[in-house]
Formats: structure tokens, sequence, C-alpha cells
């Protein structure tokens, strides 16, 4: 049940920033990159190499893998992927977590209107999505 709330969150988290990316004419892929990299924490914990999952959860990782990525990518890949690291973390705000976005300071309360793994949050999340997406398609 746990992965598949996980793979649930995580598409959701990948919907969103391929959403935001091919609105604001940025690369999806590195977006959705973006959007999947805070959720490798609960993944990175469990398997050992990551001891604390506020680490990917903030504006310091997100700063870090874009720089990286302009590094390696140039610019416009890493503004696709500080795009979709940044949904993810507005999804985050929604729930009910604990993020630390300013690590190694403190973070704040998610704003706790929904539980991250709600089907009909992620459910909606994605229709939402979806209806951007179709409706970007009628004006081209």
């Amino acid at each position: 049940m746990f992965v598949t709330q996980k793979l649930m969150i995580g598409l959701t988290q990948a919907f969103l920033s391929y959403t935001a990316a091919k609105i604001l004419d940025y690369d999806e892929t590195y977006a959705v990159l973006g959007g999947l990299i805070p959720g490798l924490s609960l993944f990175l914990i469990y398997t050992g190499p990551l001891q604390y999952e506020g680490v990917l959860l903030s504006f310091i990782s997100a700063g870090f893998f874009s720089l990286t990525t302009y590094l390696i990518s140039g610019k416009e890949a890493s503004k696709g992927l500080f795009t979709g690291y940044s949904c993810s973390l507005l999804l985050e705000s929604l729930t009910f977590s604990y993020l630390p976005v300013f690590y190694p300071f403190t973070g704040f309360q998610g704003l706790g209107l929904f539980s991250s793994f709600d089907p009909l949050f992620n459910l909606s999340v994605i229709a939402f999505c979806l209806l951007v997406l179709t409706g970007q398609g009628l004006k081209n």
C-alpha cells in the first residue's frame, strides 16, 4: 500500500512539474526530474544513505541541483529543473508535512489542507493538469 501511495505522489509531482514547464516553455524533461528529486528522500532514508529527509525538501537543495544542472546542461535545463523542484515543494506545502525549506534552519509546518496520501487530492491535481494541458493544446 505504501509503495502505491508513493507512486501516486510521484505521478502527481511529475504531472504538475510537466504542466508548469509546458506553460512557462521550459524543458519538460528536466522539470519532471526536478519534481521527482524531493520524493527520493524517503527512498534514500529507507535504503540508508540519507538520515534526514529535510535535506532534499529545501530551497538549498533546489539551488544546488539547479546550479549543478546549469553547469552540466545549461540555463534552459536548469530553469526546468528548478521549476519542477519548486512545484514539488509547493505540493508538499499544502499537506500536513513538516517542511524544512530553509534547512539547516527551522522550516514550517505545511498548511494541512490535504494528506499527500489522499488519492482524491492526487487525482484532482492530475485532472487539473490534464485540463490545463488540453486547454493549452487547443490554443495552438
